[in-house]
């Protein structure tokens, strides 16, 4: 009996202790995306100056679940949706490549492409509206210290390039009505920000890492 008492015991810490890191690896990884989504936002409020309102972390449902937009910048230009990477060291990878390549003092670390993974917010932002798809701008912006060895493609910038980006000469295709929808569109779609909603991701994201 006392056995019996001993492992049940055993068992109950050892989820006790699985449960809880879970939550500090999510709490660690929404500091480190957190981060360099601070200087994004930060950086278009301080340098953008053309109209616009800027969303941040915007939980939108999909038909398989949720899908997360790190910034949708709802300028006069267009819709721009913005995946943001606080990466370090040097970075490999293609366009077309499924799989890109963090080096670090000679360790490699393998991360999803995200031009592809922006793609899916791309697609699931365009199923909210009926525009053409030239309204929407899709780019990938490295926050950190990290320096591109390989050619990753016209949307992927350092922050550096994020303004000038942002400032290029394009057709203004909103005016302040059609803003004002595109935006209530976005707020009455979008989930409610909390942790809770980030872990919920979090945990839908490595459920479909874990299946493919």
């Amino acid at each position: 009996m006392i056995a019996l008492h001993h492992t049940a015991l055993l068992v109950m810490v050892a989820l006790l202790v699985g449960f809880i890191t879970g939550i500090v690896a999510g709490r660690q990884f929404l500091i480190r995306a957190s981060l360099g989504e601070a200087i994004v936002a930060n950086t278009i409020v301080a340098h953008f100056s053309r109209p616009h309102v800027l969303l941040n972390n915007v939980t939108l449902p999909t038909k398989d679940g949720t899908t997360q937009v790190d910034h949708i910048l709802i300028a006069d230009t267009g819709i721009f949706v913005i995946e943001t990477k606080h990466y370090q060291g040097w970075i490999y990878g293609a366009p077309n490549e499924a799989q890109w390549t963090q080096v670090i003092y000679k360790k490699k670390s393998r991360f999803q492409n995200p031009i592809r993974q922006n793609f899916g917010h791309l697609k699931s932002i365009q199923s909210l509206f009926n525009l053409p798809d030239n309204h929407f701008i899709p780019l990938v912006v490295f926050t950190g210290n990290a320096e591109f060895k390989t050619d990753l493609g016209p949307s992927v910038l350092k922050i550096s390039e994020l303004i000038p980006f942002l400032t290029q000469s394009r057709p203004v295709v909103f005016d302040e009505r059609k803003m004002a929808y595109v935006i209530g569109r976005f707020e009455m779609k979008r989930s409610r920000r909390s942790l809770e909603t980030d872990e919920y991701h979090i945990n839908y994201v490595r459920s479909r890492v874990a299946r493919s």
